[in-house]
């Protein structure tokens, strides 16, 4: 998979705002509008979309980690497996193990005791599993591995939906932690991290991507073939006389809308217009037209 750190020319270590930094002026070097790379500028436009987000970051690395997804297993990360207790503790019901009592004793003092009470229970389990947006495309079937509290490893098969969100959990009933005899088990929870891909950003149910023309093309109008993330090729109609950063909509060509039927996002495609350099005999030229 792609080395998004070096993309940007940066390391593992760098902040954010350096990330930010790299990328602009990486954007200034290879925009499809000042005679730059294309498909350079997709690659670094989808190396800042991701790095520069904390969450698609720490996924990212996750990811690099396992080396990508091979044979069907997907990288994960157990997520603080004391969620519950933090969140019990907010919420004002934790139970600590221990409750606390006031007793009276021989001479009517108050005694203070602490008793041992009962667990509440064994723990969900929260596992991180990232995709890219291409695989999201049609549902599949993932295999994860992920620890117990005890440090057990186990395996589950996760049914990925065509469509599905980053950020959406699904939820696995009784296979999160067993570490308390005599309990029923905690749940799985596993979070989809879906990762920009192969020169797409995707939002909400739309995806987005970028064409270069040069300025005669522009002004004759032309169609042009762009390959989908489901590798088909479409065709893309640009009017005459369109004008630089002009966003063309295709209806329907967009992500599958997740529990639909049918219904799918639309694709936006961002026009770049390449200005030719001049030289001087040529600028001079122009002005005597």
């Amino acid at each position: 998979m792609k080395n998004y750190y070096d993309v940007l020319g940066v390391n593992e270590q760098s902040t954010s705002a350096e990330i930010t930094k790299a990328f602009k002026n990486l954007a200034k070097k290879y925009h499809p509008d000042r005679g730059g790379d294309e498909s350079k500028f997709k690659e670094i436009n989808e190396a800042h979309e991701t790095l520069k987000d904390s969450q698609k970051r720490h996924d990212y690395d996750t990811l690099r980690k396992f080396g990508g997804s091979t044979g069907g297993q997907h990288p994960f990360f157990n997520e603080d497996i004391f969620g519950d207790f933090f969140s019990g503790f907010q919420n004002g019901d934790m139970d600590f193990g221990s409750s606390f009592n006031f007793t009276r004793g021989p001479g009517g003092e108050r005694i203070f005791r602490q008793t041992r009470s009962q667990p509440r229970g064994n723990r969900n389990v929260q596992v991180r599993m990232a995709i890219s947006i291409k695989e999201a495309m049609t549902k599949s079937e993932k295999t994860i591995n992920y620890k117990l509290p005890s440090g057990r490893e186990e395996f589950a098969t996760v049914n990925v939906p065509a469509g599905v969100q980053h950020g959406v959990t699904f939820k696995y009933a009784g296979m999160g932690d067993d570490s308390i005899k005599n309990m029923p088990r905690g749940d799985l929870m596993v979070i989809m991290s879906v990762l920009d891909s192969d020169g797409y950003t995707r939002k909400g149910n739309d995806l987005y991507t970028d064409k270069t023309i040069d300025c005669f093309q522009a002004i004759r109008g032309l169609e042009f073939n762009l390959k989908t993330l489901e590798d088909k090729i479409i065709k893309v109609k640009v009017p005459a006389g369109t004008q630089p950063n002009t966003i063309l909509q295709v209806h329907g060509q967009g992500m599958p809308v997740h529990k639909t039927i049918g219904i799918r996002g639309n694709l936006y495609v961002k026009i770049h217009i390449l200005i030719p350099q001049l030289s001087a005999t040529d600028l001079k030229r122009i002005k005597d037209l």
